[in-house]
């Protein structure tokens, strides 16, 4: 199918270049109209080298539309000859009305594993599970999450550096260019059906919501779990002193020395650049540690605990999260 025009909905990761900006990119060099549908928030996420999004989408005189709400309405004004729709980081879920205007010529750009890996914050929940590779997926977008017919994919195996987000997504994004533009070249986008019985579906997280340590974990599940609310973000947190306070740069020390359970959560040692926390099964090695609110009073000292009231816990589990 020759691509005329690309309506994208949705938007860029916070703090990236990519995907959305990556992949108007490569629209405007190959004479692909863009349009976009963006939701009030990710319209002013900040990119990595390119300002804010609104700024770039006004510098570069791309067509883009603020919405609250995908209507039929909004897309008829934008169909043209030759047009196909590209969710990419979208929050909404699409009508069927909507995916039959198009003749289903409407897609989704999923920066990870199908069907291993439905729903969202899918990097997060993979580094949470120490998994070191995945895919890049494209595929038919319909009524229900993430299970529509994969048209391209592409498998990505992360190295041992790659222990944040950040730098997660840096390794991804030549990939993302590369499966995009092989993408809008495909002479049929034609689909693959997934196999449902080798499906996993994880939901939404927010940092400030889900990013509680729980020091109750082994040492190993500690430093995992920090490394998924990691930088772009503020980092998981737990609190010292009835302070929240979050970390960053995590890594597991000392595995051969015995931390009783109890002994869980206390520094142990403070050095130039790191701060060491007792844990269950090893020690933690932390970079940063920063207070929620900008506090020059604060310090970490040694023999102080952190720990995470358990209402704070529950409160984590029990929030519902979204799709």
């Amino acid at each position: 199918m020759k691509i005329s025009k690309i309506i994208f909905i949705g938007g860029n990761r916070y703090k990236e270049d990519g995907p959305a900006l990556s992949f108007i990119e490569i629209c405007k060099k190959n004479n692909i109209q863009v349009d976009i549908l963006v939701d009030k928030e990710r319209i002013d996420y900040p990119t990595k080298t390119m300002g804010i999004f609104k700024e770039y989408l006004n510098e570069n005189n791309i067509n883009y539309h603020v919405i609250s709400e995908i209507s039929t309405k909004i897309i008829k004004k934008l169909l043209e000859k030759n047009t196909i729709i590209v969710t990419v980081n979208c929050r909404w879920i699409i009508k069927e009305e909507i995916i039959q205007l198009l003749n289903k010529n409407i897609y989704n750009y999923h920066n990870s594993s199908l069907p291993g890996q439905r729903g969202a914050a899918c990097h997060s929940w993979r580094l949470m599970q120490g998994i070191n590779d995945s895919h890049l997926t494209i595929h038919k977008l319909t009524s229900k999450l993430d299970k529509g017919e994969i048209i391209i994919n592409k498998r990505i195996k992360f190295p041992k550096s790659c222990t944040t987000l950040e730098s997660s997504y840096k390794h991804i994004e030549k990939n993302e260019k590369d499966i995009f533009k092989k993408f809008i070249f495909l002479k049929k986008l034609v689909g693959k059906k997934q196999n449902e019985e080798k499906s996993y579906y994880w939901p939404r997280l927010d940092t400030l919501k889900h990013g509680l340590i729980d020091w109750s974990w082994s040492a190993k599940d500690i430093k995992l779990f920090c490394s998924s609310f990691d930088k772009p973000f503020k980092g998981a947190s737990t609190y010292l002193n009835k302070k929240r306070v979050f970390f960053s740069g995590v890594k597991v020390v000392d595995t051969k020395i015995y931390f009783h359970p109890y002994q869980a959560g206390l520094v142990y040692r403070i050095s130039d650049e790191y701060f060491y926390v007792a844990s269950i099964n090893g020690g933690l090695k932390i970079k940063e540690i920063k207070p929620e609110n900008a506090d020059k009073s604060f310090k970490v000292k040694l023999g102080q605990r952190f720990i995470t009231p358990i209402e704070k816990l529950y409160s984590a589990k029990i929030d519902k999260p979204g799709y």
